[in-house]
């Protein structure tokens, strides 16, 4: 899905829409899978009285890892939920003006995430921090990576989209 309106950008347009799809996919096949797990937890509990262990353990961590994976594709098709009761109403010059502060609060968003888990993120390494207790353990270092990369790819996709925006190479997108 290149964003034909971004002229002189095409391979790394092209590139970004591929990998931020690509993200999305396999969200959607996390999800599903994470289904799955559920499905069996409810057969085994009810039907053998036997359920999945650890699937609140794998549901939690796995949740967090599903958003940050879907967030850049989200991000780049300019999807993030917004009111348009007023943006449609007002000019082409203040809706560049809502969308360009509303990256800018996005990149400080995403630069606050790095900043606050930088640090637990790698104790968390050093740990080999996992959670669950008894039988069953789920590693919480990669969710907790996942959040730092996939922070720093949405800040990139935000910077984009703030330099487009304010260029006028891309129009603000009515809802």
């Amino acid at each position: 899905m290149a964003v034909s309106t971004n002229e002189g950008t095409g391979q790394t347009n092209d590139f970004v829409d591929r990998s931020t799809e690509v993200l999305s996919t396999i969200s959607a096949f996390w999800a599903l899978l994470l289904c799955g797990i559920y499905l069996w937890d409810i057969i085994g509990r009810e039907a053998f009285n036997a359920p999945f262990a650890g699937t609140h353990e794998i549901v939690a961590n796995s949740i967090v890892g599903i958003l940050f994976l879907e967030l850049p594709s989200s991000i780049k098709r300019r999807a993030m939920i917004r009111t348009v009761f007023i943006f449609n109403a007002v000019s082409d010059k203040l809706r560049r003006t809502i969308d360009c502060s509303t990256y800018i609060l996005g990149i400080l968003l995403f630069i606050a995430i790095i900043w606050g888990g930088w640090e637990t993120t790698i104790t968390s390494w050093q740990l080999k921090e996992f959670e669950g207790a008894g039988s069953f353990e789920v590693p919480v270092y990669p969710v907790r990576t996942l959040i730092i990369i996939f922070s720093s790819i949405c800040c990139l996709i935000y910077v984009q989209l703030l330099y487009y925006t304010a260029t006028g190479k891309i129009a603000p997108k009515k809802g």
